[in-house]
């Protein structure tokens, strides 16, 4: 194989072309879609764990609410204030502990101690039990001395009370330590404690993470672990390299990648505890589709290289065969040889080539001999376009005389179609500009309406309802014209004097999905309906189809598209109408907004025919 050569050039390049890009493209592919991945999952997780902060924040509130019960049953705070101590008293104590343990589910068990009698109680699942000349046990002690504290996850504990036949086992709780102040002074008439199962912070933190692949944990400000997925360091001081105790408690929310995982934080503040909820999700499970679509990549990517380097080869040597037959062609013409008989060799891309090098030699030559018929036309053209010039200037000199006659003879009707048909000339005549506005479309039709009441003396009525936003929008001219005169042409009916046409326009506004963007499509809406004769449904259908192929090279064209002068016809014998006239305005409207233009003939009920133009405005994002 020689390197200069064509053959060898091309299955590098081919090699090089394919391999480079795809590769390219793989790693760009896989690094945006990671990207947007941990974006999202950032996200859509900060999302979630704020509504866990939320409902963590809502669950302290309830216990806090809950563990107010001392202070908000009066008959019980009063006694308590003036130091009762009777059996009376008792059952108080008994009925508003096991009243605070069953508004909230969670509550374990609830202890106070009172501190002048030095008397324990304690509701346990709802069970009393009562210790008399007690001292206040040690946890409660510790943890309420500088006022409200919340006590990590521990086992729960019979605070000094002994086993007894009501004895319960150990599970996990937190508990809620609070001194009782009497009021309004500040000395302490007793301690509370609210035990709450570890079970009810599961039921809140289990709905924020995934299990076995991600991790969950809820801290307070020194580290400890109220809660974790898992569950041997519940209660402990959390020692772990991406822990910065600081930093976080610190921040109200936020994220960090360390460790091959992405952590995001949020901050849990509430009257009694200062939580911070932490999760970790691995990459390795964040990314896990990302690896196996680019896995995937990677397979397909070698078996494209495996069927490239085949078709390669093959395409190298079926290709310098047709090239140096069309290089012999191009030399030959070169010479000046226009009339060379182009023979395609083959079928492939090549053979293409060759035929419409082919169909552009014919071309060429046909070109030479219409340029001499051009030269010819134009001295012809040149001429009506001097009488082009002239006769409208004659024609509105003509029609303001004769408006100015019928005034003068006091005939303001006839100045009135005058006026009328000289507005319709100005509009027709002046093709300096090949658009006009909506409201200038309008006014053309009212004046060829105008013309037509006076026609069909006023056996129709003309109603319109414009929308204003559309005014101002351009449409190519002769728009709605070629419209409302097919009512006349084939839908009238003189011998009824109820004859309506309608002509509406509407400012629609679509949403659609592009590269996922939400985009506004603008569309303007023109309708011309009547109650005219109408047309069969098969020809209503044949119709639609038809303009459905409609094409804006078909314009003033007459091709295999274009509908024949019997295609168009209503439910009458009567006359038939120029469909060639609806296929221009169809093909001129796709012209006017690249192909971005509908048409459809539909029916009116009871009777009659409506005509819908839907073409699509500037987009906006």
């Amino acid at each position: 194989m020689r390197w200069n050569s064509i053959r060898t050039k091309l299955i590098l390049f081919m090699l090089i072309a394919t391999i480079v890009p795809t590769v390219a493209t793989m790693i760009i592919s896989y690094s945006y879609t990671t990207d947007s991945l941990e974006k999202r999952a950032i996200e859509q997780n900060h999302q979630l764990m704020f509504q866990g902060k939320t409902n963590l924040a809502n669950f302290v509130d309830n216990l806090n609410r809950a563990s107010l019960t001392i202070y908000t049953d009066y008959e019980f705070y009063r006694q308590l204030d003036r130091g009762y101590d009777d059996y009376t008293f008792d059952s108080y104590t008994y009925v508003t502990l096991q009243n605070m343990a069953s508004s909230m589910n969670g509550i374990w068990q609830v202890y106070f101690y009172r501190t002048e009698t030095k008397r324990a109680s304690l509701v346990i699942q709802s069970v009393p039990r009562r210790i008399y000349d007690a001292k206040l046990y040690e946890d409660t002690a510790r943890y309420a001395e500088d006022g409200i504290q919340m006590q990590p996850t521990h086992l729960s504990h019979t605070y000094g009370f002994s086993s007894s036949p009501f004895f319960f086992p150990s599970v996990q709780v937190f508990t809620l330590h609070r001194p009782i102040y009497r009021i309004p002074a500040n000395d302490r008439i007793g301690m509370l404690s609210v035990d709450v199962k570890l079970d009810s912070l599961a039921q809140i933190v289990d709905q924020l993470y995934t299990q076995e692949q991600e991790s969950i944990y809820l801290l307070d400000d020194s580290g400890h672990v109220f809660y974790a997925d898992d569950r041997q360091i519940i209660g402990q001081q959390l020692e772990a390299s991406w822990y910065n105790r600081e930093q976080i408690n610190k921040m109200e929310s936020g994220h960090f990648e360390q460790d091959g995982a992405i952590f995001i934080h949020e901050r849990v503040t509430t009257p009694l505890a200062n939580w911070t909820l932490v999760k970790k999700i691995p990459k390795s499970y964040l990314l896990q589709e990302a690896n196996q679509a680019a896995v995937i990549n990677m397979l397909l990517i070698a078996l494209s290289l495996i069927v490239i380097i085949i078709a390669t080869i093959v395409v190298s040597f079926r290709i310098t065969k047709p090239i140096r037959q069309l290089v012999r062609y191009i030399n030959q013409v070169q010479t000046g040889n226009l009339r060379v008989d182009i023979q395609p060799v083959s079928n492939d891309e090549i053979g293409v080539v060759l035929k419409r090098f082919r169909n552009m030699m014919d071309m060429i030559n046909n070109l030479i001999l219409r340029e001499y018929q051009l030269e010819l036309a134009n001295k012809s053209n040149q001429l009506k376009a001097l009488q082009a010039q002239i006769n409208p200037h004659f024609m509105n000199n003509a029609l303001q005389s004769i408006g100015t006659q019928a005034l003068q003879h006091n005939a303001p009707h006839i100045y009135k179609l005058v006026t009328a048909l000289g507005k319709m000339m100005r509009y027709s005549m002046y093709t300096d500009k090949s658009t006009a506005t909506v409201q200038e479309e309008l006014e053309h039709v009212k004046a060829y309406l105008q013309l037509q009441l006076q026609r069909f003396e006023d056996t129709f009525q003309a109603f319109f309802d414009i929308d204003e936003r559309t005014l101002d929008n351009q449409v190519p001219k002769m728009t709605m014209q070629p419209l409302v005169e097919n009512y006349f042409k084939h839908g009238i009916d003189r011998s009824v004097p109820s004859g309506q046409i309608a002509i509406r326009t509407r400012y629609i506004e679509r949403t659609e999905q592009a590269q996922g963007m939400v985009i506004v499509v603008p569309y303007l809406q023109l309708i011309v309906e009547d109650n005219g004769r109408g047309m069969t449904l098969m020809r209503r259908i044949e119709l639609n189809e038809r303009l459905k192929e409609v094409h804006p090279e078909q314009l003033g064209t007459r091709t295999s598209h274009t509908l024949s002068r019997d295609e168009f016809v209503s439910d009458s014998s009567s006359g038939s109408p120029s469909s060639i006239g609806l296929v221009n305005v169809l093909a001129r409207l796709q012209l006017f907004t690249d192909g971005k233009s509908t048409m459809r003939v539909e029916e009116q009920e009871p009777q009659g025919t409506r005509i819908v133009i839907e073409l699509e405005l500037e987009r906006e994002n």
